[in-house]
């Protein structure tokens, strides 16, 4: 089920559930990540990417980011840090072996829950 996101401009987003997520979205977003520079290019396309696949609609005056990425350009940045918030559970459910558990949490070079570190 949806959920109704307000954004500090008073703007509103419309967002889908991530536990409704599929492989299929996993990959999209993976594929949209690779991108030439460093390792903050990568996470900030990769933010964008799981921003165009949550929202279904939004109140702005832009063609939504599933259909043109670049309109994300266009935010506030309070409105875009608060798009990027509301991705955290999605990435928890596309990527769940990154999540934050108590064993990787113990050991800061543990990649994964179960990494010998």
């Amino acid at each position: 089920m949806s959920k109704q996101l307000k954004l500090p401009s008073g703007a509103t987003a419309t967002i889908k559930d991530p536990k409704t997520l599929k492989v299929k979205d996993r990959k999209r977003v993976l594929k949209a990540s690779e991108v030439d520079g460093g390792e903050l290019s990568k996470a900030m396309a990769l933010s964008d990417a799981l921003i165009a696949m949550l929202i279904e609609d939004w109140s702005f005056d832009l063609v939504i980011p599933a259909i043109k990425l670049e309109t994300l350009d266009e935010l506030d940045m309070a409105d875009y840090d608060a798009l990027v918030e509301c991705t955290k559970e999605a990435q928890e459910v596309l990527f769940p072996t990154l999540a934050k558990t108590d064993e990787n949490e113990k050991n800061p070079k543990a990649t994964t829950a179960d990494s010998n570190g």
